[in-house]
């Protein structure tokens, strides 16, 4: 076991200053800042602390980080996640954010669905497509070609809107332009010098006439707007759930393909024996694991409550967290193993990791199957940990 255990501490600190490709990057640590100096001529992958992306991307930008600034022009989609966000290149298609400080300073192509606590939409900036916002405080000073869509807390608009305007707040400030037809329902309203809506209004507000002399068109106050209640867009919340999936899954995808990579380049022995012992003890497999799941945490109080034990005890406490951290992708790999012996397939290491990254998806997948999906997960874990801790059982006996 200490070599097992030894193996996979060397593992979790690999992980994060390995990369599995040119365009998947990961970041050192959670501190360093990680920056991307040099233009790339594919898709892009980045996940860290502190993100830079100065140079220029050929294809799409999938993004996740506490702190992330893009400088560099996107040819095509922008997908985000992070704590602060600041775009200031341009794009060339969509761009789907979520975050906790957002600001946008470029052009983009095409659509923008964003949501966060605090989101800019600076001066200089421009949309070209329609734009769906949702947050606590939003200030649009830009420019929107297309329509845009608005939920949130208090906003701020002195940008201009091309299109139509769908504005559901609890607090207004305009003193920009809206070209197109406007609906808004805002409980405060303060129209500002320069305000206009040179289409059609139709609103709710808790005052009187807040928007005499700016609509060019007609105006009507409908109060089954306010009766109806919120309804904060839908399309923002949904490009907010998929961001935050997409970044979440993205980031654990690529987690696992470094360390199956890893575990493929080190080591060849240890699945293809585990496979076997799944092939024969498919049970004392299963109860084996478990046995690693309970007993582990168990023995490593043992050994701390002597302060000779405490290095024992951290040691084993780190590798047991690493093994929960990348059960799936250690099960993947396994299976991946075991079927390539129960159907006689000579896979060389190629397959083997493609195959255990499709393992492991369809694992991530299962996941979202509640009860079910749960315990076929769980029951493949137990049995891949078994097979391995009687792989390494079988190793001791013949040293012994």
């Amino acid at each position: 076991m200490k070599r097992f255990s030894s193996t996979l501490i060397t593992l979790s600190l690999l992980v994060p200053t390995i990369a599995f490709a040119a365009t998947f990057q990961v970041a050192k640590d959670d501190d360093a800042l990680f920056m991307v100096s040099v233009p790339v001529r594919d898709d892009l992958y980045v996940a860290g602390g502190l993100v830079q992306v100065k140079e220029d991307i050929d294809g799409d930008l999938i993004i996740a980080g506490g702190e992330v600034t893009i400088t560099g022009d996107i040819a095509d989609d922008i997908l985000s996640g992070g704590g602060r966000i600041t775009l200031e290149g341009n794009v060339g298609d969509d761009v789907r954010m979520a975050g906790g400080d957002i600001e946008i300073r470029g052009t983009i192509e095409d659509d923008l669905i964003i949501a966060g606590g605090t989101v800019r939409i600076s001066e200089g900036s421009v949309i070209n497509g329609d734009a769906v916002v949702a947050g606590g405080m939003l200030i649009i000073d830009g420019i929107i070609k297309g329509d845009l869509t608005v939920g949130g807390g208090q906003v701020y608009l002195a940008g201009t809107v091309e299109g139509d305007a769908l504005v559901d707040v609890e607090s207004l400030q305009l003193n920009g332009e809206i070209l197109g037809n406007a609906k808004i329902v805002s409980k405060d309203v303060t129209v500002q010098e320069g305000a206009s809506i040179a289409g059609d209004l139709e609103y709710w507000s808790s005052e009187d006439d807040p928007y005499a002399g700016i609509v060019g068109g007609e105006i009507f106050k409908n109060p089954d707007l306010h009766r109806a209640g919120k309804s904060i867009p839908n399309e923002a919340f949904l490009g907010a759930i998929t961001v935050a999936f997409m970044a979440y899954f993205g980031f654990t995808l690529l987690s696992a393909a470094l360390i199956i990579l890893i575990l493929i380049l080190a080591t060849n022995k240890f699945p293809k024996e585990a496979a076997k012992l799944i092939n024969k003890k498919t049970w004392k497999s299963l109860f084996m694991g478990l046995a690693f799941f309970i007993m582990t945490p168990i023995v490593a109080m043992l050994f701390l409550i002597s302060i000779i034990g405490a290095p024992i005890a951290l040691f084993m406490m780190m590798s047991y967290g690493f093994a929960i951290f990348f059960a799936k992708a250690l099960t993947a790999f396994v299976f991946a193993s075991f079927i390539a012996l129960h159907y006689k397939k000579k896979w060389g290491k190629v397959a083997l990791f493609f195959v255990s990254i499709a393992l492991f998806v369809l694992m991530k997948l299962l996941g979202f199957v509640p009860v079910i999906g749960w315990i076929i997960n769980i029951i493949l874990i137990l049995i891949a940990f078994g097979a391995l801790m009687q792989v390494k059982m079988d190793v001791w006996k013949k040293v012994a």
